[in-house]
């Protein structure tokens, strides 16, 4: 080799070697993260994970029994009181009828009909032979001894009672919104509405918000949540809710929502990096299955993490044997939590190879010259 080839050979290997402390890795080694002192190691077994899997199920029975519970307490609410937009039926007893009502009953008092009647912006409602009556900020016995009161007063009745029944009020109807296409209102009735029959009479067919088969077999959960007043909203999953008898009240809002339960991120030597949404809790092997496997020119299958947070407290650092049988075993047992990270760690072996494709790239034109 003439010296000039030879000094752009060394000069090239020089520039590699140097290379080699700048090479851009995929992540720190497993050596490196087992060595981190910011965080407790775990190295997970089948029992641990089975203990884990355990818990959390332990956890959504306790969450969906105290949901249920909230739902189900007794009503502190105020008595009904008219408003403007409330229509109601009005029916008269009395010994006489309404005049040019044909002959008067006998024997006892007897029923009339007038009709429906909505509360105007006013807060009155116009009665025929009585005119206009406020109603607004009356309880249902207040109006009925008003409208009583009034036909007495007119001398249109002779000793008059009237019956008032709540055909409709939007203060009461139930809001359904969210992901139902379009909000709905459906009318409550002293007959009582169930959470599932509110959501069956706005969703239709339900397949813009449900979809079609499986609803475990998508990635984004359906939730509902009931907002009562200014209470907290209470949320429960979508089978609970056709599931369970949960009994509405007045004025409740229900909202539907589309949207992962669980959301990890998954880093590293795997097919696919990025965050994965699941529509009910996984666990580590199906959120490594959902990242396409392993890189098996990448990966380190001796290590594979999963970093959690928690509050006042250490970051724990769940470490699996995913080569061995009982590191595979607790993957599939161990659930993961929303904002859980799992790491994947790069073979040892793929610096080694880093370094030899940049030589190899570095010095082919050097070999070309010669």
């Amino acid at each position: 080799m003439s010296a000039p080839f030879r000094t752009a050979g060394l000069a090239a290997l020089s520039l590699s070697l140097a290379a080699c402390s700048t090479l851009a890795g995929g992540g720190p080694s497993a050596h490196t993260i087992r060595k981190t002192p910011e965080v407790e190691i775990v190295a997970v077994t089948p029992e641990q994970a089975a203990a884990a899997q355990a818990a959390a199920a332990a956890d959504r029975e306790r969450a969906l029994a105290e949901a249920l519970g909230r739902l189900s307490a007794a009503p502190e609410r105020a008595p009904f009181r008219f408003a403007p937009g409330d229509v109601i039926d009005v029916t008269m007893w009395s010994y006489a009828a309404l005049p040019g009502g044909g002959a008067p009953f006998g024997g006892g008092p007897g029923a009339t009909p007038l009709g429906s009647f909505t509360v105007a912006d006013d807060g009155a409602v116009l009665l025929p032979y009585a005119g206009r009556l406020a109603l607004a900020g009356y309880t249902l016995e207040q109006a009925q001894h008003a409208i009583a009161q009034r036909y007495a007063s007119q001398r249109v009745l002779q000793k008059p009672s009237a019956t008032v029944r709540l055909a409709a009020s939007p203060q009461n109807d139930i809001l359904v919104t969210g992901a139902i296409g379009h909000p709905s209102r459906v009318a409550w009735s002293p007959g009582g509405l169930t959470l599932a029959q509110a959501i069956t009479q706005s969703l239709g067919d339900g397949n813009a918000t449900l979809g079609a088969g499986d609803l475990s077999a998508t990635r984004a959960a359906v939730r509902v949540s009931v907002v009562r007043g200014d209470a907290a909203p209470v949320e429960v999953p979508i089978a609970a809710a056709f599931e369970q008898r949960i009994a509405l009240r007045p004025g409740d809002r229900v909202i539907v929502r589309k949207a992962p339960m669980v959301e990890v991120t998954v880093l590293g030597s795997t097919r696919k990096n990025g965050v994965l949404g699941f529509a009910r809790q996984p666990v580590l092997a199906e959120a490594v299955a959902e990242a396409n496997g392993l890189d098996n020119n990448l990966a380190n299958d001796h290590a594979v993490f999963v970093l959690r947070r928690r509050a006042a407290a250490k970051p724990v650092l769940y470490e699996f044997a995913w080569k061995r049988g009982d590191g595979l075993i607790a993957a599939d047992q161990f659930p993961l939590e929303t904002g859980d990270v799992v790491y994947v760690a790069e073979a040892p072996i793929v610096s080694i190879q880093k370094v030899v494709g940049l030589l190899f790239q570095v010095t082919l034109p050097v070999q070309v010259l010669r």
